[in-house]
């Protein structure tokens, strides 16, 4: 829902028919959007915890969710949550891809004329892991399956990736707050 709504708000000529549907996720009129979450599966289940830990009553059920996170190895501090030191790496992003193109070569999906990626992920894409993204799309032949790729970083910083070319497009806290609300 969020990567339909950050592609029909910020490229309303390109995806105004977009409409979630499954295999591929999202599909228009000659698109098919299969989207992803790129980022390590015990970060996210202990980010998952940590937002209703925030927003519950219950006091039997926020001990759960803090005893959770403690499990997962995040100590829980409350409204501004502590979260510890990552290094940046593709590792995620990397496998993400792998396994669309697999379900991709296994069948089952409904080809378009322009078939695309969009990734979630929280890691921090700094030029290095830039030029080893394009250089990983590359040598995968990537562009074989997906025409276009987005990468939404951290949720502000939107890489779209095309052979042979790449955009950066800045998005406006704010503005993704309130899509992620809706």
């Amino acid at each position: 829902c969020c990567a339909l709504l950050v592609l029909k708000e910020l490229f309303p000529d390109r995806y105004s028919t977009l409409e979630i549907l499954d295999k591929p996720d999202l599909q228009g009129v000659n698109v098919g959007v299969e989207v992803t979450i790129a980022d390590d599966r015990n970060h996210q289940e202990a980010l998952n915890n940590w937002v209703k830990a925030c927003h519950c009553d219950d006091e039997k059920k926020s001990k759960y969710y803090n005893e959770r996170m403690k499990q997962l190895g995040v100590i829980y501090t409350g409204g501004i949550q502590a979260w510890p030191g990552q290094v940046p790496s593709l590792k995620y992003v990397k496998e993400s891809i792998h396994a669309k193109i697999r379900k991709l070569k296994a069948g089952n999906y409904k080809r378009f004329l322009n078939d695309e990626l969009f990734i979630f992920t929280d890691t921090w894409m700094h030029k290095t892991l830039l030029n080893e993204v394009e250089k990983f799309l590359a040598d995968n032949k990537v562009f074989e399956f997906f025409s276009r790729v987005y990468i939404l970083e951290q949720g502000s910083n939107l890489h779209i990736f095309e052979e042979n070319y790449y955009k950066k497009v800045i998005i406006d806290v704010s503005e993704q707050t309130d899509r992620n609300i809706r």
